[in-house]
């Protein structure tokens, strides 16, 4: 299941990240788990603290250097919220009881660099993550700050990327292929074009099978530039009616994460389709067939002919 993303937004000092989730466990037992080194470690990581405000935070990550980083205890107000500092940015936890067994967690972490926007926000989403897993009696133990290159790591990071790209696109360090074409054909029919799998044949790939709904996965092969074949892995991530359809995108055998989006807007009886390709950088960059420029020269004979050619055929 995917858990809800944080919202972003950028403050006079810096970048914001606010978290709220629903944990079906009492308000005390969420605080111990986010005040006790005995189960910070298992979640979060090895940490050490003069539990008082003004106590100094040790924060050892499980590297290969064993790095240290340092914060300060603000607040500490049991069982409801706990303040602290690490590097200069600021971590607010909030815990409100809504009954014995159901507990709201509010976490905010802000003062961000425009450089940490997308990497903390998405290394927090992770955390909270195995908290809620450590609550649920896991005593699995996190590598935090370990080298970690798992399609489960980056496809958090990249929905965040996707989720912020037009509201601050300041953060993105890697841009996507983004294509627009401006269709002479009504919403509903571009709509039917990209969501109904006997249409799709038509002009896309040859999917094994397709249905616009949330969850559904589906494959098809692709060939390289070499004649290699490539099995490409997608599961359905958003869908609203005529207006977005969006999957993951991956490789069978290799690493990364990414996320297409169709997005169409009405104009008049003209329809504007965008498309957008998030996370091409997490694929191996060894090689022709999965750089960038072939990615857009795709993706532009796909959307700039393919479509409107099959579009333009059958309005015929």
């Amino acid at each position: 299941m995917r858990t809800p993303l944080g919202k972003i937004t950028r403050e006079k000092d810096g970048y914001k990240v606010v978290f709220e989730r629903v944990l079906p466990h009492s308000i005390e037992m969420i605080w111990n788990a986010i005040t006790n080194p005995g189960e910070l470690k298992f979640w979060f990581t090895d940490i050490t603290m003069d539990f008082r405000p003004g106590g100094t935070i040790t924060f050892r990550f499980r590297d290969k250097d064993q790095s240290e980083s340092y914060g300060e205890i603000v607040a500490i107000e049991p069982p409801r919220r706990f303040v602290w500092t690490w590097e200069g940015e600021l971590a607010v936890w909030e815990l409100t009881a809504l009954d014995e067994q159901t507990t709201r967690l509010v976490f905010t972490y802000s003062k961000l660099a425009a450089d940490y926007a997308i990497k903390a926000p998405a290394g927090f989403h992770d955390l909270l993550d195995l908290l809620a897993e450590r609550l649920d009696g896991s005593e699995e133990v996190y590598p935090f700050g370990a080298d970690d290159t798992g399609s489960e790591h980056f496809e958090v990071r990249i929905r965040y990327v996707e989720a912020v790209y037009d509201s601050h696109p300041e953060v993105i360090k890697n841009p996507p292929v983004v294509v627009e074409k401006e269709l002479d054909i009504p919403v509903e029919k571009v709509w039917k074009a990209i969501a109904n799998k006997d249409q799709l044949k038509q002009w896309y790939f040859d999917l094994d099978d397709f249905k616009p709904e949330v969850g559904f996965r589906f494959t098809f092969r692709g060939q390289g530039h070499k004649g290699e074949q490539y099995i490409h892995l997608c599961t359905i991530t958003e869908v609203i009616p005529q207006r977005k359809l969006q999957y993951s995108w991956q490789y069978e055998g290799y690493p990364g994460y990414s996320l297409v989006s169709f997005e169409l807007s009405e104009i008049g009886s003209k329809t504007r389709l965008r498309l957008t390709h998030h996370g091409l950088e997490t694929f191996p960059q060894d090689g022709l067939d999965f750089a960038g420029k072939s990615f857009n020269g795709g993706w532009n004979e796909i959307i700039g002919k393919m479509l409107p050619g099959f579009l333009m055929k059958g309005s015929l």
